[in-house]
């Protein structure tokens, strides 16, 4: 009788456990819902052409400027992200501000979405624009763990790329970076 009462208390106190577990994952989902803006996919003239030429090979040595908004960046992310289902992301948001970056969008986990957001400056390493992630949210708190480790090694690939491009100014305003380089 004794270890029948045991066992009926273990088995209360585990359904207490995935009932709190439950909730608790309930309540994070409904933090998916995106208070900013939704940037539609659109890859603007602008960005297409140097891509085309980046694509092409075509313009070797010849010098590029592009002066590209919060909403580009967003809209442009989002034409990026759209259709690659390999991505766990959506709903990107991106504020350019004189002293970094401000990036929000919904990560994609578990079959959830929840906010994530990052704060970056950005510098330019031998004609390559380099982020240095200062803050780090998901959910409005601090990332867990597996969210800094996924940035890690998206930036450890990224560090490695040879891109096809070397930026020669980079400035960030308010709302705004001007970006100039030339095509290699």
């Amino acid at each position: 009788m004794k270890t029948q009462l045991m066992r009926s208390k273990n088995l209360w106190i585990a359904l207490v456990l995935l009932l709190a577990n439950g909730f608790a994952w309930l309540l994070l989902s409904g933090q998916g819902r995106a208070d900013w803006p939704e940037a539609a996919p659109i890859l603007y003239p602008e960005v297409a052409e140097i891509r085309a030429h980046w694509q092409a090979r075509d313009a070797v040595g010849e010098p590029f400027r592009l002066v590209i908004t919060d909403k580009m960046a967003a809209d442009t992310i989002a034409w990026f992200i759209d259709g690659r289902d390999q991505l766990p992301f959506s709903r990107p948001y991106v504020e350019i501000h004189p002293d970094g970056v401000v990036a929000r969008g919904l990560l994609h986990v578990g079959g959830l979405r929840t906010p994530v957001m990052g704060r970056a400056t950005v510098t330019l390493d031998n004609g390559k624009p380099v982020g240095h992630v200062q803050e780090l949210g998901m959910g409005g708190a601090t990332a867990p763990n597996f969210l800094v480790d996924m940035v890690a090694q998206a930036q450890a690939v990224y560090d490695n790329l040879q891109l096809p491009i070397e930026l020669t100014r980079l400035e960030l305003r308010e709302g705004e970076a001007v970006v100039e380089g030339v095509y290699r």
